[in-house]
């Protein structure tokens, strides 16, 4: 494959903390954009026009955060109610 080579152009700011990101996750910056772009093109993923409103995405992480709580009360509520029921079953076939 012949690949092009593509500049952006960025603040500092931004830029260096993904580059540092992408390291962390074991990747490449370079990397990840070119993800972006073939999802883009194969999932026909939106383009956004301005940037992400954090308080939405931060809105949105707190209630899956809440709701994966839940699911863990609820999931131990259940083990515990199983192991209850095993006991309970050894019990009777004695």
């Amino acid at each position: 494959m012949n690949r092009k080579p593509i500049s952006l152009r960025m603040d500092p700011e931004e830029w260096q903390p993904f580059v540092a990101l992408c390291q962390n996750e074991g990747t490449t910056a370079t990397e990840q954009i070119s993800i972006f772009i073939r999802q883009c093109l194969v999932k026909g993923l939106p383009l956004c026009d301005e940037d992400l409103d954090l308080t939405e995405a931060n809105r949105l992480n707190h209630r899956i955060n809440s709701v994966e709580e839940k699911i863990g009360v609820a999931l131990a509520e259940l083990r515990l109610r199983l192991t209850e029921l095993e006991e309970e079953n050894e019990r009777l076939q004695d």
